[in-house]
Formats: C-alpha cells, sequence, structure tokens
C-alpha cells in the first residue's frame, strides 16, 4: 500500500480505548489503517466508525493497494472498529455498511494495477495483429487460449500433426512435459484464429528480426529457423539452440514474449498476465451467456487452462476468484 500515514489519529481518545485491548501485534496493524484514514476523517470532520460504504469505498481506493490481501485487511479493521462503535453506542446509526459484503471479490475493483495486468480480447488481438512473425502471434494466442503448461512446454511440444477437426471445430492434442522425462497429454477446443497462426506459422522459414525494427548496421533483416516438425522454432544462429529432432528450449517463449512486450510498450505483457486474460475473457463469455459466474463455470475455465486440483481432488480457485477471476474485474476489463 502507499504510505498515506498521518502523524497521528483522528479522535485519538476514542482510537486509543478501542486498541489498549488488543494484542500488540494486532495494535499495531490496526494503528497503521487508523493513520492510513485520519486524513480522510479529517477532511470529513468524521470518524472512521461513521462512515458509510461509499466514504469507506473511497478510502479503500486511495490505499492504492496492489494486492487483495491487504485491502481485506484493511476492511476486516474497519468492520471490527464499526462493530465495537455500534456497541459503545458511538456510530450515528447501529447499521455496519460492510455487513453488506458478502464476498471477498467486491474488494477487487480497488485494486489500482489490476486492469493494468489483464488484457482484454481486443488489446490482445492488437499486439498479436502488430506482431509480424507468425512465430511470434502463436506465443501471445495459444497463451491466450490456453496452452501452456510445465516450462510452457504446451507451447514447445505443439505440431500440426496434433491438431484435428475442421473449421469451428478444431482441437489439439498437448504435451505437458513433467519434468521427469515422462510426458502427460490433454485435447483442447481451440479458435480458427488460432488454428490459422499455427498453420501459418509451421510454414515459416525465416523470422524477421526485432519485428522490423532494425539498426542501419544489421548486414540482414531475417534470420533462417530450425527445420523440424515442430511449430515453435528457434532461430538457426540463435544462442536459444534447438536440435533438429526435439522442442525448442523453455526460454524461447519467455524470450520471445519480452521482446513483443518491449515493442508494444507493455510491460505487463507476461506468460502469466496474458493466460489470466484469457481466462477472465472466457469467464466473460460465460457469466453473458448463463448469467451467473459460479462453481459450474469455475471447473470449466479451469479445466480447459489446466489448472490443478489439490489431493482433495478439487481446484484451489479462492486466490484466482478473489483477485482477477470474478464479475467486478470483468466490468473493470471489459465493461457490462
Amino acid at each position: 500500500m502507499n504510505k498515506i500515514y498521518n502523524e497521528d489519529f483522528f479522535n485519538k481518545d476514542q482510537k486509543s480505548r478501542y486498541l489498549k485491548d488488543l494484542s500488540p501485534a494486532t495494535e499495531l496493524a490496526y494503528g497503521r489503517v487508523f493513520k492510513r484514514a485520519a486524513i480522510m476523517e479529517k477532511s470529513l470532520d468524521k470518524d472512521l466508525y461513521d462512515f458509510n460504504l461509499d466514504e469507506i469505498s473511497q478510502f479503500l481506493y486511495l490505499l492504492k493497494a496492489k494486492k487483495i490481501s491487504s485491502l481485506r485487511q484493511a476492511g476486516s479493521v474497519i468492520n471490527n472498529y464499526i462493530g465495537w462503535a455500534i456497541d459503545q453506542d458511538l456510530r450515528k446509526d447501529n447499521i455496519n455498511p460492510l455487513s453488506a459484503v458478502t464476498s471477498f471479490e467486491w474488494y477487487s475493483q480497488f485494486i489500482i494495477d489490476n486492469h493494468q495486468s489483464l488484457f482484454s480480447e481486443d488489446d490482445i488481438g492488437e499486439v498479436v495483429d502488430g506482431c509480424l512473425n507468425f512465430q511470434d502471434k502463436l506465443i501471445v494466442q495459444a497463451l491466450f487460449e490456453g496452452i501452456m503448461g510445465k516450462g510452457n512446454s504446451e507451447i514447445l511440444n505443439m505440431k500440426m500433426e496434433h491438431i484435428t477437426g475442421s473449421e469451428g471445430k478444431y482441437r489439439i492434442t498437448l504435451f505437458n512435459d513433467n519434468g521427469d522425462g515422462t510426458k502427460e497429454s490433454r485435447e483442447i477446443k481451440i479458435s480458427n484464429f488460432l488454428y490459422n497462426i499455427l498453420r501459418i506459422a509451421n510454414k515459416e522459414e525465416k523470422y524477421i528480426k526485432n519485428n522490423g525494427i532494425l539498426k542501419p548496421n544489421i548486414k540482414s533483416s531475417v534470420n533462417e529457423l530450425i527445420d523440424n516438425d515442430y511449430i515453435l522454432r528457434s532461430a538457426v544462429n540463435s544462442t536459444i539452440k534447438q536440435g533438429i529432432d526435439e522442442p525448442t528450449s523453455i526460454y524461447l517463449v519467455q524470450s520471445r514474449l519480452k521482446k513483443i512486450a518491449e515493442w508494444h510498450n507493455l510491460p505487463q505483457l507476461t506468460v502469466k498476465n496474458v493466460r489470466n486474460s484469457g481466462m477472465l475473457k472466457v469467464a466473460r463469455d460465460l457469466y453473458h451467456k448463463r448469467n451467473k459466474l459460479e462453481a459450474e463455470e469455475y471447473s470449466e475455465i479451469f479445466e480447459h487452462f489446466n489448472i490443478k486440483k489439490d489431493k482433495m481432488g478439487q481446484y484451489q480457485s479462492g486466490p484466482m476468484r478473489s483477485e482477477f477471476l470474478n464479475i467486478p474485474t470483468i466490468e473493470k476489463v471489459y465493461g457490462l
């Protein structure tokens, strides 16, 4: 959180009275929230315990938090403090505004940088369109459509022979490296758009350097690509080596995506963020179709994006749901 501390508490006597019965660690944590609130309390000339939901929302936004856990902690402090004030007959009414907040997802709307690390379908489309090499296009679009795997191995292992179906019904079998020399496979549906990118990328023989933006002393504007059956391939003279009968290095996806991010001035364009953006897009589609985003929809999303289950066979969806995979974030990125 940004440090918007004030030197002291607003209405110090009441806050000190509240804090005196808390443990030292809890008192310190609650005190930090009270110090942050002091400026706004002074501006409104009212104690935090008298804030309505709009004022609490404004305060949470002013914290400029980057993690939902920070906002939830601040919300918990405010909730407990207002509850105490009601018991002490200090609040002007006996209604705690935060009682209306029934989901931790509500806090996600106040994450300042959340929308900057998530990209809409149109945003991703512009990035893909801006790449001259289909070898680059495939990385962004494949991640967005749920192809990743350990060390991005699902992308590295792709071959055209793994794709079946026809227009509108293309499916690809993906191979994920387990890290012990074995692979596990799964099959997912892909868009016509991705299929055509893969088809053209597979035929590319040359790689245009630096997306066509070259320095005057560069002798050649292109590099020859390795000739093998894998769709994603290294350049022949690249420092990222690739054998004639093996997939390219695990570092190639990260390396090329970093360059793509630089070309488009999008430092937040990372493997994880593109994948998460794809999950949000599917969540939006399901929400529009069914007018709900619940356990059934989350299971479909997690299955498609190969999110692992725990030992009990359950998806640990809480962090994703609270951080970004929720209706408030859909509203922020796409609008409803």
